[in-house]
């Protein structure tokens, strides 16, 4: 879905919630609306307005938790936890679309975990919890999650153009001129590739292919970027390469090489920094 497509549907959802808020009574306070004080179901997540209503901003891949209180004059049975996707259930989570929570007491504390894929990105997901007690009445409060894409999953979804190779240690910009039109495709299945642009093979850029890279890797805490590659005259040789991630958006990608260039009459530290620019793949 489209990001336009995707926050007019919320425009619109946000113009219901208002207008059956309208048919409400008044709030009781600046956190609480419209809560029967007799049987209550409060999310620790950020308030909106309207009866039960409430939202929590997140990236795809990092795993949300609610804390959830339930309250009620007489015993409870249940909670009753549904998702949508674009207000229509989503049968792959719990059962059909819901899971449920067992309970016997007048009160349930529930941590709710969810951890959002890319698939959840730019799309309305929302989940209803539904608390059930023993005579059965209801309460219901709603959760809307607003997810974004991480820059670790954008990754392989840009080709990230090469700008810059800075070399730290003589403070001046190192990128070759046949360079520039060099780009990293980083394929979902951490496959890699390099491509060199039309300005190759020739110069500086005499050796372009002799590398040939086959992965890529983000470690965990996002602080390292590796890439493997074999030389073609010696393609039973892996070689791995290390890079520190000096900065990691949807936009720009940044890695910092320290290299031995003693054998060129340098030093056996010489730091590098590559940048990269995400572009349409």
């Amino acid at each position: 879905m489209q990001p336009f497509n995707y926050y007019l549907k919320h425009s619109l959802l946000m113009m219901v919630t208002l207008l059956l808020a309208g048919c409400e009574p008044e709030a009781q306070g600046p956190d609480d609306y419209y809560d029967n004080d007799n049987f209550t179901v409060k999310l620790a997540a950020e308030k909106i307005i309207g009866h039960g209503q409430y939202q929590q901003k997140v990236q795809s891949g990092d795993e949300i938790n609610v804390d959830v209180q339930v309250q009620s004059a007489t015993p409870l049975r249940e909670l009753r936890i549904t998702k949508t996707v674009d207000l229509k259930v989503d049968p792959s989570f719990g059962t059909g679309g819901t899971m449920v929570v067992n309970a016997t007491e007048a009160s349930l504390n529930y941590t709710f975990s969810y951890t959002p894929t890319v698939d959840d990105v730019d799309r309305l997901v929302g989940f209803n919890f539904a608390a059930v007690n023993a005579a059965g009445e209801s309460e219901v409060s709603d959760l809307t999650v607003m997810v974004t894409l991480s820059p670790q999953d954008n990754l392989p979804r840009k080709r990230w153009a090469l700008t810059s190779v800075y070399h730290v240690n003589a403070d001046e910009e190192a990128i070759k001129e046949c360079e520039k039109d060099n780009a990293m495709l980083l394929n979902a299945d951490g496959t890699i590739e390099i491509t060199y642009g039309s300005d190759t093979g020739t110069g500086d850029c005499l050796f372009d292919g002799f590398n040939v890279y086959t992965g890529w890797s983000l470690s965990e805490d996002e602080k390292q970027f590796i890439r493997t590659y074999y030389g073609i005259f010696s393609p039973a040789t892996v070689v791995t390469e290390v890079f520190e991630v000096e900065t990691l958006t949807v936009d720009k990608l940044v890695l910092k090489q320290v290299q031995d260039l003693s054998a060129f009459g340098l030093s056996t530290e010489e730091t590098f920094l590559f940048t990269y620019i995400a572009t349409p793949r």
